[in-house]
């Protein structure tokens, strides 16, 4: 299967993919809180059972990981893309505060995902109702497994902890259950291109361009009340005034990471990532703007690609119109799709 049917199954029905781009640890001891209040660059405000999305910053105020916090009774999920198990626990073994008691361990299970606007139905079916009903940034927990209810991809999405002797049988189970659902497997670069079609920030991309939350439109995922690793930098920078923002915008024509951005004649910008949206028919690209010019709504800028200028036009994330928005559990089924009338994947502007 190509990736834009991937995409294509993902965006429509349901997609499955490995989560082994994702770090599950377990942060437990009587300091669990104080730790990790010192490395996670959002106030811990959380009640058991919620998660939140925030940053791992290092000391110059730039994202080490992209990550969720849950939060188990007095304990802690972590779940982290961007570093290697490895890398992520030598940075918060490293960094926690001196004299507490705490400790971090890899979780015992292997990571599943399930994205799509009928993820939900396929879950419900396989897990059963305290699964599929799950509200977002909200986990479940069983005897031996554990439902994370996030995603990245402007769809219901799913993160599924399984003890690693059990996935082969709840893979089969979501296989065999799955074929009635139109079932696709995804691979990473088409959740990565979903990603930036909807807005979401990603750590692989667009995260190892030095940047820090100024720059990247995340400082909602930070905290300016509290002292943690990262944040003396981000305070100076914030000071200072960033130079320069994240805009999101559309291609008629191919443009490439890398490529110069132009307002007539003068250079404002270039492209940090791109790629092609089979959803839209045209190209998504992020750029990284001279902050006079990072603003949505404007058609006037040229990314000059090989030797050609093109035209691009900036717009705000979301960049689809997910249907998601629009399919409810209580409401509709993938069984009777067809009878249900939703709107366009993308608006008339």
């Amino acid at each position: 299967m190509s990736m834009d049917d991937e995409i294509r199954a993902l965006r429509t029905s349901v997609a499955l993919a490995k989560g082994d781009h994702i770090t599950c640890l377990r942060i437990e001891g009587e300091g669990a809180y104080e730790a990790l209040d010192y490395v996670v660059a959002c106030d811990l405000f959380l009640q058991d059972g919620q998660m939140r999305p925030s940053l791992l910053l290092d000391e110059e105020a730039r994202p080490f990981a992209d990550i969720h916090v849950a939060r188990d009774d007095e304990s802690f999920f972590l779940l982290a893309e961007g570093p290697s198990p490895e890398e992520l626990v030598a940075f918060l073994e490293k960094r926690f505060p001196a004299g507490v008691v705490v400790t971090v361990e890899r979780c015992n299970g292997t990571l599943l995902s399930l994205h799509g606007p009928y993820a939900w139905e396929l879950c419900t079916t396989v897990f059963g109702p305290d699964v599929g009903s799950l509200p977002y940034l909200a986990f479940y927990r069983t005897d031996d497994a554990v439902f994370f209810r996030s995603g990245k991809t402007g769809e219901f999405g799913y993160d599924l902890l399984i003890p690693t002797d059990e996935v082969a049988t709840v893979r089969e189970a979501l296989l065999r259950e799955g074929a009635a659902f139109d079932l696709a497997l995804a691979s990473l670069s088409a959740l990565d291109q979903c990603a930036l079609e909807n807005g979401f920030f990603n750590i692989r991309r667009e995260g190892r361009a030095g940047l820090s939350p100024l720059e990247l439109g995340l400082q909602w995922r930070v905290s300016y009340r509290k002292d943690y690793v990262g944040s003396a930098a981000l305070q100076a920078r914030r000071e200072a005034n960033a130079t320069a923002r994240v805009v999101w915008a559309v291609a008629g024509a191919p443009v490439a990471e890398g490529d110069e951005v132009f307002l007539d004649d003068q250079r404002i910008g270039h492209v940090l990532v791109s790629g092609f949206s089979v959803i839209r028919g045209e190209w998504v690209v992020l750029l990284l703007l001279d902050r006079p010019y990072a603003y949505a709504g404007i058609d006037r800028y040229e990314a000059r690609h090989a030797g050609e200028r093109r035209p691009i036009r900036t717009l705000s994330a979301p960049l689809l119109n997910n249907r998601s928005l629009y399919v409810s559990p209580q409401r509709h089924s993938y069984r009777t799709r067809d009878e249900s009338k939703l709107p366009p994947f993308v608006l008339p502007l």
